[in-house]
């Protein structure tokens, strides 16, 4: 008889707690699609359930590209090329100290080559007072020698190593930023090796646009325009056909003819080193200007802003040539002194123009460049097939452990399984909470947990086993065997997470999925196949007062 102390106990009971769990993380985790419960059902409770089944969807989960098809990018990072615009921007920084200094006899030209920063001047003795004075100024992220009438410098081993590892994680941030700001769910960018990204793109079939973000270096740059001309020959007469090395033509950005036809832009000459990059620029948004034409407006921060004054009120009614990736995108007079730490880019854009313009700026500029390496699409249907036939692994698994557990222990072995069914969703609950993405490895985590899980359940049985046969009560046995197989099940379970800890960090995309599920199902196994599993225990011996058991 069901008395009012049973009930009582049954509502304080531990295994209640778990109901709540269960209930609750069912709400947070699944959801059903309007549009698909407002379609008429086919006729019968089959057709009912049917509809109910297609409109169920995990919420806050995301489909990896394998289940869900899309496009899939390799990346290789041109370190290199990060050494060179590190060394550029050391150039500039010599240029200041010269000036500080008031050296006296200044170089003839700098150029940056393989990874060295060559400076020549006209004389011996001129280098060696250039070199003097670096040795003076003890210049901590350079290494430089004397060779006859050059000062060749190079990166210090510790700043290239720590340059070159950077290069490829600001590339996974900046990347990420560019792609969360489209709109578009479920991206994933890792880091693959030591010198390439993978871009994972799930339910992108034209995958352009992405593209053509992902290899924008966005790299922004302010000079002062010293002449502009209708063509590079133009520009090059005054100098003889050969530019001086501290010199750089720079093609404008091409326009629309009202007829619609592409006109080639003007060419501008300015210096090879820019007066201030974009690197100070913290917000950037598009708006329209007087005309109603798209424009792209930026914020500095307080450095920033303190040099584009200074640069604007140094150079009035000269042109501030905003250059991006190497093409002169606006050349505006400057008519006033800026201060206020804010700016403008005009250039013909169209809106999306303007808007992907924006993206890459407020993500930031790549130190170093991208190049696509590998490029593979994966159809929807081929990944529907991955989830059939993942979702039937699954299955099989638990219906095999079914089997096993019910035959070989029988009603705990019935509890052993519900144990199971609950680390697969406390598994799932975990991958939602965290907004995870799923993949075909990551199903292959799963599976592997839930087979490893029904370990706990034996271990547990057979410690409660051997104290039965030594005559102790089933409470009593119970308890001890949980207590007992407590250590063996920590230990196995610990190496196992550390495993995929391991695996996790160094491990590709593929890899981190499947280590992200083992992790979680460990987490899960311990929950449920300790916790859980003696809850119902208790909740059986409390509330129904069970004094035996078959194991």
């Amino acid at each position: 008889m069901f008395t009012q102390s049973k009930l009582v106990k049954a509502i304080i009971s531990p295994f209640m707690l778990w109901v709540a769990i269960i209930a609750v993380g069912s709400y947070f985790m699944f959801s059903f699609d309007a549009k698909i419960l407002k379609e008429p059902a086919s006729p019968g409770l089959m057709g009912t359930a049917t509809r109910y089944y297609n409109a169920l969807k995990l919420s806050y989960i995301k489909k990896g590209i394998d289940l869900a098809g899309g496009t899939y990018l390799v990346l290789g990072v041109e370190l290199d090329k990060a050494v060179e615009n590190r060394l550029n921007i050391e150039s500039r920084s010599l240029d200041q100290l010269f000036k500080t200094k008031e050296l006296k006899v200044l170089p003839l030209s700098k150029n940056v080559k393989d990874g060295v920063l060559t400076i020549v001047f006209e004389t011996e003795e001129g280098a060696k007072a250039c070199y003097n004075m670096l040795a003076e100024a003890k210049a901590a992220s350079l290494q430089s020698k004397l060779v006859d009438n050059e000062i060749q410098a190079n990166l210090t081993s510790e700043l290239e190593h720590r340059l070159r590892a950077g290069a490829v994680e600001q590339a996974v941030n900046v990347l990420g930023n560019r792609l969360d700001s489209t709109g578009v769910a479920g991206m994933v960018v890792t880091q693959h090796g030591d010198h390439q990204v993978v871009v994972q793109m799930p339910g992108v079939s034209d995958p352009e646009r992405i593209k053509s973000l992902i290899s924008r270096a966005a790299h922004l740059e302010f000079k002062i325009v010293e002449k502009a001309a209708g063509s590079r020959d133009a520009l090059l007469e005054e100098y003889d056909g050969e530019l001086p090395s501290d010199k750089v033509i720079v093609p404008g950005k091409s326009e629309m003819d009202e007829n619609g036809i592409e006109e080639a832009g003007r060419y501008y000459l300015v210096s090879a080193f820019a007066d201030m990059t974009g690197d100070r620029i913290v917000d950037s948004y598009v708006s329209r200007d007087e005309f109603g034409k798209p424009v792209v407006n930026f914020k500095l921060d307080g450095v920033g802003s303190r040099e584009f004054g200074e640069l604007t009120s140094n150079n009035e009614k000269r042109q501030l040539g905003i250059i991006m990736d190497d093409v002169m995108v606006s050349a505006p007079s400057i008519n006033t002194p800026i201060t206020g730490g804010s700016g403008i880019i005009t250039g013909g854009f169209t809106q999306k123009e303007a808007l992907d313009l924006s993206i890459v700026l407020k993500s930031g500029s790549l130190v170093a460049p991208l190049k696509f390496e590998q490029e593979s699409r994966v159809g929807a249907s081929l990944g529907q097939d991955s989830i059939y036939k993942g979702l039937m692994s699954c299955l099989i698994a638990m219906i095999l452990l079914f089997l096993f557990s019910f035959l070989y222990y029988k009603i705990p072995g019935l509890l052993a399984v519900l144990a199971l069914l609950l680390n697969f969703f406390l598994v799932m609950l975990f991958l939602s909470y965290f907004h995870g993405t799923l993949s075909l490895s990551g199903i292959a985590g799963m599976v592997l947990s839930v087979g490893m899980a029904i370990d706990a359940s034996i271990l547990i049985y057979e410690h409660i086993k051997e104290q039965l046969s030594l005559g102790s009560t089933l409470r009593k046995a119970v308890n001890d065997g949980f207590s007992g197989a407590l250590a063996v099940i920590l230990d196995s379970n610990i190496t196992t997470f550390l495993t995929g800890m391991v695996l996790f960090y160094w491990g590709g995309p593929a890899v981190r999925n499947f280590a992200t599920t083992l992790m979680l199902g460990i987490v899960a196994t311990l929950l449920s196949g300790i916790l859980f599993l003696k809850a119902m225990f208790q909740f059986l011996f409390d509330v129904f007062e069970v004094k035996s058991m078959k194991f």
